[in-house]
C-alpha cells in the first residue's frame, strides 16, 4: 500500500513537472517572442476582376473596357513612383547638404556613420515593418542615393 502511494506521488511529481515546462516553452514563445504570434488578419484589397464582374453583373465589353483602365492605371502609377523616388532622393540630398554645412568635419564622418549603422539596423529589423515588398523598394533607391551622396 505504502509503495502504492509513491508511485502516485512520483508520477504526480512527474506531471506536473512536464506541465511545467510545458507552460514554460509554450509561454516563452507566445509572450517574449513575437515571431511566433499569428499574424494579423490581411487587409481587404480592391476587388479582383472577377469579383467586380460576377458583383456587378459586368458584360463583357465593359470588362474590356475596365481591364485597359487598368493597364493606364498601371502606367501612370509606375511613372509616379519613379518620379517620387526622384524627388525624394533630391529632398534627402539637400537635407545633407544643409546639415553637413552645419557640422565640422570630424561631425560630418560621425554623421555618416551614424546613418550607416541606422540603415543597417533597419534592414533587419526582425519585426518585418522595414522588410516588407513594398517598403523595402521603396526604401532601395533612398539607400543607393545615400551611399552616393559619401
Amino acid at each position: 500500500m505504502k509503495n502504492k502511494y509513491r508511485l502516485w506521488i512520483a508520477l504526480s511529481l512527474l506531471v506536473v513537472f512536464g506541465l511545467g515546462a510545458a507552460a514554460g516553452v509554450f509561454g516563452e514563445r507566445y509572450f517574449i517572442h513575437k515571431k511566433f504570434r499569428r499574424p494579423p488578419e490581411p487587409r481587404p484589397h480592391f476587388p479582383t476582376m472577377e469579383t467586380m464582374a460576377k458583383e456587378l453583373e459586368l458584360t463583357v465589353d465593359q470588362q474590356e473596357r475596365i481591364r485597359e483602365i487598368f493597364k493606364r492605371s498601371e502606367e501612370r502609377l509606375k511613372e509616379f513612383r519613379g518620379e517620387y523616388n526622384a524627388r525624394l532622393g533630391d529632398l534627402r540630398k539637400t537635407l545633407k547638404v544643409e546639415i553637413d554645412a552645419v557640422l565640422t568635419a570630424e561631425q560630418i564622418q560621425k554623421m555618416e556613420d551614424l546613418i550607416r549603422r541606422y540603415s543597417e539596423m533597419r534592414r533587419r529589423a526582425p519585426d518585418g515593418k522595414e522588410q516588407n515588398g513594398r517598403r523595402e523598394k521603396v526604401k532601395e533607391p533612398a539607400a543607393r542615393d545615400k551611399g552616393a551622396e559619401r
